[in-house]
């Protein structure tokens, strides 16, 4: 912390800037990437055709200026020692403003949790062992329960990394995370049917990866995309699975972020509760065991958890430290920096629909006669678009609509009659949240990118068609 200090101070000499703040980040990632082959069922991890590889990051960025000139710079390696900054002069601000986070302000003084704990270090071998091994168990499991599975692609990154910020207004911060993640794409074939799935899961550690889930989850995927379409789709209750809520709550995180976002979420209510009584929609950057977690953001404000739907109504804005105070609301750390050369931006960390209290299993067995969606289909569409309003301002809220294309079965009073290899769900946003009936019990966090989070959840008022 001290050299950045010292390295600020010659940036504001050499630059006149009235203020400052550096940011380093040093991380590595080991990548392992599968050969595809014609079988997944392996009996010796040593067969394993794959390619390791080691990425490593090591960065900085400057930020620095004033009311009326600015410049940010990030280069790769270390910082530059305090006399190393010659490219910098009088000249170099452009125009532009900058302001940066003071630690008097209200918002920073509240405690703030601690960021998650790492995987334990552990050597290169034993951790490309034990990557090789996970992928190899994987595809081993899957080989006992779809035999005829054919892997397309597959990549597991493991890492971990660490940044430090300084800024001339006093505002210090670390963070530290590690995470696992795995991509897995798969083909079958049965009776002349075609069908794909594509798995992405993450975790803060590779041994938080469970194998059997992840291969019961593929066989399930590729049983339902490579069934015959159904006769017909029933209309009414819709259940939606963990991974396909989390897609759809994505897909309304652009819409919850910010002072726009507060307004939007009053208008959508319009007087009315945005969903049921036992809904709520939380962002928390300090989520205990969250992959994403930290005791302070990229600009090194602590994080906080914000409730933005809270029973069922608009709770509160998902506001940075510049809005710290508007409508009376206080501000959290939610400024993320997809990496080491990128500025700050308001971003979510861990965006979930918090979980209930019915069993997720009775939602399911409990269907009267519709259907229970599992996932979004491999190359299905998943947006959410927006009509434009008459003054050329943003499309309000409530014309708003969805469309998801999603794999799943057709269920009657618990029982299957059929599988459902692609579907599409459509609706407006306020059907999406006022038509929420049920609530599960089994909270999952997926990436999305950050980590969205989403129960099994029971849906009713949306529209459900065949593709295909």
């Amino acid at each position: 912390m001290r050299s950045l200090r010292l390295a600020l101070g010659a940036v504001r000499e050499r630059s006149g800037a009235s203020g400052a703040e550096l940011y380093v980040k040093v991380g590595n990632t080991r990548r392992i990437e599968i050969d595809p082959w014609t079988t997944p069922a392996l009996t010796d991890p040593a067969d394993l055709q794959a390619q390791v590889s080691v990425l490593d990051e090591r960065g900085w960025a400057l930020r620095a200026g004033g009311a009326s000139r600015a410049l940010f710079l990030a280069d790769s390696g270390p910082l530059p020692r305090p006399n190393g900054w010659s490219r910098l002069n009088r000249h170099s601000l452009r125009p532009g403003t900058l302001r940066l986070p003071a630690p008097s302000s209200e918002m920073t003084s509240r405690t703030a949790p601690s960021p998650a704990a790492g995987g334990g270090e552990h050597p290169p071998a034993d951790e490309e062992t034990a990557g090789l091994t996970f992928l190899h168990e994987v595809l081993r499991r899957l080989g006992e329960r779809a035999p005829e599975a054919r892997l397309i692609r597959g990549r597991l990154d493991s890492g971990a990394s660490a940044a430090v910020l300084a800024s001339t207004t006093g505002v210090t911060g670390r963070t530290a995370r590690s995470l696992a993640t795995v991509e897995l794409d798969f083909a079958a074939s049965r009776d002349g049917r075609h069908g794909h799935c594509r798995l992405y899961r993450a975790a803060s550690n590779l041994h938080l990866l469970s194998a059997d889930s992840i291969a019961s989850e593929i066989a399930e995927r590729l049983t339902m995309a490579t069934a015959p379409a159904p006769p017909f789709l029933p209309a009414g209750e819709v259940v939606v699975s963990p991974a396909l809520g989390c897609n759809l709550l994505a897909l309304l995180a652009p819409l919850l972020r910010g002072r726009d976002g507060w307004r939007r979420l009053r208008q959508l209510g319009a007087g009315s509760p945005l969903g049921p009584p036992r809904l709520q929609i939380v962002d928390d950057g300090g989520l205990d065991a969250g992959w994403m977690s930290a005791a302070v953001d990229d600009e090194g404000v602590p994080t906080r958890a914000v409730a933005l739907v809270r029973d069922g109504e608009p709770g509160e804005p998902l506001l940075s430290w510049e809005d710290d105070g508007w409508s009376g609301f206080a501000a959290a750390g939610c400024r993320r920096r997809s990496g080491w050369r990128a500025l700050p931006e308001l971003c979510h960390s861990h965006l979930y629909i918090a979980g209930g209290s019915e069993p997720a299993e009775s939602i399911r067995t409990g269907i009267v006669h519709g259907c229970y969606l599992v996932d979004r289909a491999h190359d299905g569409r998943c947006l959410a678009t927006f009509e434009p309003s008459t003054n050329g301002g943003p499309g309000r809220l409530d014309e708003g609509r969805f469309e998801v294309e999603a794999i799943g079965q057709v269920v009657r009073r618990g029982a299957v009659l059929g599988e459902a290899p692609k579907v599409r769900l459509t609706g407006s946003v306020r059907q999406l949240l006022q038509g929420i009936r049920a609530i599960g019990d089994d909270l999952r966090f997926l990436p999305a990118p950050g980590a969205v989070g989403a129960p099994t959840l029971l849906l009713t008022g949306l529209q459900v068609e065949a593709v295909g």
